[in-house]
């Protein structure tokens, strides 16, 4: 429930931000429809609507054809969900595959996102979540 919180959320802060927020909030976007998809052995309904909502939101900011991302992304997912759960990785290693392909993937659907990394005030920005991230992951349960 927290992660369609989080696509509603995200889809209402795009476009009313700058370019720094926009573009993160399409890949908090992307990396939500990946974890849904990466994070059990058994898949829900609730998940496969969640990957579905994210990426059609994704495609609708980028201006892609409708439900094309959807089946190009789910069958490549579904077959490293099962190499993922299989074997035992750490919660750190999942999490950082989630998080190149997700990046992987904002790059082929826009490729100037590299000469935008370049900016500080982006790169400042991308840091502080990842230590926000970090923090909550190491001291949120306590």
């Amino acid at each position: 429930m927290i992660r369609l919180f989080f696509v509603i959320i995200l889809f209402l802060i795009y476009g009313n931000f700058n370019f720094v927020i926009n573009d993160i909030a399409i890949f908090s976007l992307i990396n939500i429809a990946f974890f849904t998809i990466l994070k059990d052995k058994n898949i829900k309904i609730i998940d496969i609507f969640i990957f579905i909502l994210s990426i059609f939101v994704v495609e609708v900011f980028v201006g892609l054809p409708i439900l094309i991302g959807i089946v190009v992304l789910f069958i490549p997912l579904l077959l490293l969900n099962h190499f993922i759960n299989n074997f035992n990785f750490s919660t750190f290693i999942k999490s950082l595959i989630v998080f190149f392909l997700s990046f992987i993937t904002f790059f082929l659907f826009d490729q100037t996102i590299v000469f935008r990394l370049l900016n500080l005030q982006y790169f400042l920005c991308i840091l502080i979540l990842t230590f926000i991230f970090l923090g909550l992951s190491n001291y949120g349960k306590e």
